[in-house]
């Protein structure tokens, strides 16, 4: 897609966040049965040793590259002198001894380097002067030095095309991890729109949220870049220093996410709780972890990689939603979600710890089915009030059942008893219930015929009965019965 279709149709995309995860690999290891015992003795211990170690795989995620872009301003405002040097000295000096410390302490680290405003003078308007100048590659110190030493400061300042062509910079490798950082003194010229690039580069996952290292920047212009990254000012040649360091260093360091998920009191107590982080755009799912306490009692982090924006589901009953996640590269973020929960638990009394009866949980005043518990199990939901629909025959309805903060509430009903129908006629049949002075139906036979087995809970009935003989209303049968907990009854006719 060319430069400027994009902004015609990216024109109303303004001020979007982002953030994004790192996952970790782990890699199983099978041995044959006849495999010999010294072998897998060797293996088992290899296992041990890993386990115990400080800082295992699951920890320790380091993806397959990892690549730092650097715009950097060589505009004509770069010549003005900043800190009694021209601005664009002063960056090229202290880039050059950053990107050289990291590169000899950190071998496999990649740099790369576009400059715009440097091909054209001012005067021809050219607002596509843009050149990725240093592609990617490890120990390219040399080269990026000999490039900053040709470079003449001189034209426009096109921010908005030189962040979308940067989206061409780096390989395609869903792996790594990209960083880009811009180096300007000054904000659009060639009436491009940064907001809607960097939006685009952070939907299509290509690098983490730009970081932008503003050079003398006028007060009233630094909120120009807050739809585009995270902005530092930096107010002098040391402080300039301080925050390229800081900067990279961010976008060197591992990022991690703790996720509490808060009990009634404000506390991270709850967990043992799956949660799924999506594409905050796409939808798509991207990460699956069960919630996990560390050795010490803490929300144990996760390992991620800041590109993109999430939208965490914590699969609590009912389900939490922590919209808007937005990360801070290198660092440990925390997100809080409420989370209290307390137990249900269904029991038969003297029945198999089995059981095919079910309830229905719906949240109080609500008719949708949040839930299908099976009785003589445990589950846990949110604290609040819940409506239970037990499904037996009759059905036992409660209401307004209250679930409190790591409290256990016991829903108990009793064994239901067995009903066994002999008919050698075929008829039509119903069983009803005696309810408040009243006959309300549980279950209706439409064409009844020989023997017929049904479970009812504890109580009187009437079974009324007509056969299909003669279909005749004055033939029919009336019976009351009772049924006991695990006891049957009997009715022939």
């Amino acid at each position: 897609m060319h430069y400027h279709s994009f902004l015609k149709q990216l024109a109303i995309i303004r001020k979007l966040r982002i953030t994004s995860l790192e996952f970790g690999i782990v890699k199983y290891l099978s041995i044959s049965r006849k495999s010999s015992f010294v072998i897998r003795t060797f293996i088992i211990l290899l296992a041990i040793a890993y386990c115990l170690s400080p800082v295992s795989a699951q920890h320790r995620y380091t993806p397959a590259k990892t690549r730092i872009l650097v715009v950097l301003d060589a505009s004509g405002s770069m010549l003005d002198v900043w800190q009694g040097r021209p601005r664009f000295e002063i960056a090229k000096e202290l880039l050059v001894n950053v990107v050289d410390s990291i590169q000899r302490s950190n071998p496999s680290i990649e740099f790369g380097l576009r400059i715009y405003g440097h091909q054209s003078p001012k005067v021809e308007h050219n607002c596509e002067d843009s050149k990725l100048e240093v592609p990617f590659s490890k120990q390219n110190i040399s080269k990026i030095k000999n490039v900053l030493n040709g470079v003449k400061p001189q034209g426009w300042t096109p921010i908005a095309y030189s962040l979308y062509e940067s989206t061409r910079d780096f390989p395609d490798e869903p792996n790594s991890k990209n960083a880009l950082i811009l180096i300007t003194d000054g904000i659009e010229s060639c009436n491009g729109d940064p907001c809607a690039v960097a939006v685009q580069m952070q939907r299509k996952r290509i690098a983490m949220k730009p970081f932008i290292i503003g050079m003398g920047l006028e007060k009233d212009k630094v909120n120009y870049f807050d739809c585009v990254g995270t902005y530092y000012d930096a107010s002098s040649k040391s402080s300039f220093k301080n925050v390229l360091n800081v900067v990279v260093s961010q976008a060197l360091n591992t990022t991690t996410v703790q996720v509490n998920l808060l009990n009634q009191y404000g506390l991270p107590k709850e967990t043992d709780v799956e949660m799924t982080f999506y594409d905050a755009y796409s939808g798509e799912e991207r990460y699956n972890f069960v919630h996990t306490m560390d050795e010490t009692g803490q929300p144990q982090k996760l390992f991620l990689d800041p590109v993109g924006k999430y939208k965490l589901v914590v699969h609590t009953t009912p389900e939490v939603v922590v919209d808007e996640i937005e990360l801070t590269p290198g660092k440990n973020n925390i997100i809080g979600a409420d989370a209290p929960q307390g137990t249900l638990k269904l029991s038969i009394s003297n029945a198999y710890a089995f059981s095919k009866t079910q309830c229905i949980i719906r949240q109080s005043g609500d008719s949708k089915i949040l839930y299908v518990q099976d009785f003589n199990t445990n589950n846990k939901y949110l604290i609040g009030k819940y409506d239970l629909e037990i499904l037996t025959l009759p059905r036992v309805d409660y209401k307004s059942i209250e679930i409190e903060q790591s409290k256990e509430t016991v829903i108990s009903v009793p064994r239901s008893g067995t009903l066994m129908i002999s008919s050698p006629r075929e008829a039509v049949a119903s069983i009803f219930i005696e309810k408040n002075n009243a006959l309300e139906k549980v279950y209706q036979y439409y064409e009844l015929k020989g023997r017929e087995k049904l479970s009812l809970q504890p109580g009187k009935y009437t079974f009324i009965y007509r056969p299909n003989a003669n279909r005749q209303s004055i033939l029919t049968e009336e019976r009351n019965f009772i049924i006991d907990s695990g006891k049957t009854t009997f009715l022939e006719f």
